[in-house]
């Protein structure tokens, strides 16, 4: 018997935005940061959610004086002037369901008196060969980049990306011009997941559930 009145129409209605809603809840978010000189690794922020227990974080390497791949460990110094430091970034999906990811990377500089200061215009990242801007295993929103670089497939459960960046310079002599002796300084990274599954689109571009 088909269903009547009010309370039908309204139940109606939830069943139509039942799929969409679970899409935003699962979405989560983690910004890991690292300070450099002298480097003090901060614990990651890991927001884990209930439905699907989707999970992003990202995983930051270096690279030894034998070559070898590592964590990335306390204790780096950066120079003054222009200095290059090994940084490995990755994302891993730590849940049990695949997930469209994307990651925005960034560079603080933070002065004596603790306040961070954006200083990306005196960073070259070294982008790995997975990077391409018009559709590489990363890649950007184009034509008009959002500040974030995608992953192209769903991210599998319990999997970790291809890297992003290898490495980067930063102008540390420009940046104590700016903001003073006593500055040290921060990679930040935040990573952020949505399911894929119950998406309109496969396209990572047109997911929806991001968080704002």
């Amino acid at each position: 018997m088909p269903a009547q009145g009010k309370h039908a129409k309204a139940d109606s209605t939830k069943s139509r935005w039942l799929p969409w809603l679970l899409v935003a809840l699962v979405a989560c978010a983690v910004i890991v940061a690292q300070t450099l000189s002298v480097i003090t690794r901060e614990m990651p922020l890991e927001t884990k959610v209930q439905f699907g227990t989707v999970d992003v974080k990202a995983v930051i390497t270096t690279k030894n004086a034998a070559g070898e791949e590592v964590e990335a460990s306390n204790g780096d110094e950066l120079g003054k002037g222009v200095a290059h430091i090994s940084r490995i970034v990755r994302m891993e999906n730590t849940g049990d369901h695949p997930v469209f990811a994307r990651m925005k990377i960034g560079f603080e500089c933070v002065d004596a008196q603790g306040r961070a200061h954006a200083i990306d215009d005196l960073v070259n990242y070294t982008y790995s060969d997975a990077y391409d801007p018009a559709g590489g295993v990363w890649m950007d929103r184009l034509p008009q980049s959002d500040g974030f670089f995608y992953l192209k497939e769903a991210l599998p459960e319990n999997a970790v990306s291809e890297p992003l960046i290898t490495g980067f310079e930063v102008n540390t002599e420009e940046a104590v011009a700016r903001y003073g002796e006593g500055c040290t300084f921060q990679l930040v990274v935040d990573c952020y997941g949505v399911q894929s599954k119950n998406q309109k689109s496969e396209n990572v571009l047109e997911a929806e559930g991001w968080p704002a």
